[in-house]
């Protein structure tokens, strides 16, 4: 997939909102909206990378969502819950998205993010370089800048994410169900089941819920 329509694919991606679902999809998100529900995990953050190259390997995609997730929780100081996504490209090549609970928590309860000594070591690492975009933004608003240390510690500390502005997109969530529904819309298509969209080993839910899915229930996803 050429850069280009990656990023037109995206964009799609990222402006899913209260989409009404049919009964097909309900039923294909239901074992993971349920144990959202009972884990209480409190998704906030959608986020979406991209890779520098044409990633053609599955194994190694659940390898670099291993880093991820291990980054991103050295950068909120505390240990959010993940739900790991991988995304089959036509051209056999992969990228990932995840939702998550509130990588600014931690933050958020001392009251600043702009404090360099209230950082994480991880987040300190791409201070000033986020500082310095933010100025040259001129206040645009274009740049949050929460979201852009996240991104930049990202893709600073993972060789597997492109240094482009479509490698790494952070957005809150509004709508999980409809998010989860979009995720999920692989399921037994480009050879990718189940347990093949939905990176258990790096998700902090149930894997005994692949189970729940059974592909003849699923002809019309």
């Amino acid at each position: 997939m050429d850069t280009l329509l990656l990023r037109e694919s995206l964009e799609k991606t990222f402006a899913i909102t209260s989409r009404t679902l049919t009964p097909t999809q309900e039923l294909r998100i239901q074992p993971l909206i349920s144990e959202i529900s009972r884990n209480k995990i409190k998704i906030t953050h959608f986020i979406t990378l991209t890779y520098p190259f044409k990633n053609l390997s599955w194994k190694n995609t659940v390898k670099d969502n291993k880093r991820v997730s291990r980054i991103l929780r050295k950068f909120s100081k505390y240990y959010p819950r993940l739900i790991w996504f991988i995304e089959k490209h036509d051209n056999g090549g992969y990228h990932r998205h995840l939702l998550c609970e509130d990588p600014f928590k931690v933050y958020d309860a001392i009251g600043t993010l702009n404090c360099r000594e209230d950082l994480s070591r991880v987040a300190r690492s791409v201070f000033d370089k986020t500082s310095l975009e933010m100025m040259s933004s001129n206040g645009s608003g274009v740049i949050n800048f929460r979201e852009r240390l996240l991104r930049n510690a990202i893709v600073q500390h993972n060789e597997m994410v492109a240094d482009n502005e479509a490698s790494c997109h952070i957005q809150k969530e509004e709508d999980v169900r409809s998010r989860v529904s979009y995720l999920t819309k692989q399921f037994w298509k480009k050879g990718m089941e189940p347990q093949d969209v939905v990176d258990f080993s790096n998700s902090d839910i149930d894997a005994r819920i692949s189970k729940s899915w059974n592909r003849g229930d699923f002809w019309n996803p």
